[in-house]
């Protein structure tokens, strides 16, 4: 099965659109279920300090960190979570 790169898959969208999409996202969490702001901040610089880090993509999962850092229970994908 061949795997291709997700940035690739989303060459369709613009980067506003993929942003917008992702915006959407986080505010469609329940309270409950996203993070705090000082939190998802926090988690934001990490992950941007991160050599795993490419255009707002984790290498190590895939996902988009402003996603994954929004979410209340989500932790560091890397072998030696930073968070």
């Amino acid at each position: 099965m061949e795997r291709f790169c997700r940035n690739c898959l989303f060459d369709s969208f613009s980067r506003e659109q993929l942003q917008q999409n992702i915006q959407d996202y986080i505010q469609s969490l329940s309270p409950e279920d996203k993070a705090g702001e000082r939190l998802y901040e926090q988690r934001l610089v990490i992950c941007n300090q991160c050599d795993q880090c490419l255009d707002g993509l984790c290498r190590v999962c895939g996902c988009f960190v402003l996603a994954r850092a929004a979410k209340n229970r989500a932790c560091c994908p890397a072998f030696n979570r930073k968070w």
